[in-house]
């Protein structure tokens, strides 16, 4: 098993190149990441979200 810290969830370039976690499980670096993200319309097509629970 192998962490991999980034300091970002990720910011696209002007060449359409992701940064930060987002870019490395685009790039396929990472098979999953693990943040409190916020979904944006941005990532919505290069990531897939899972709903977040919390217990009542």
């Amino acid at each position: 098993v192998n962490f991999v810290f980034t300091n970002t969830w990720g910011y696209q370039d002007e060449n359409g190149t992701w940064s930060g976690m987002t870019g490395a499980l685009d790039r396929g670096e990472v098979d999953f990441g693990g943040t409190g993200m916020f979904i944006v319309k941005q990532r919505v097509g290069i990531i897939e979200y899972i709903h977040l629970y919390t217990p009542d």
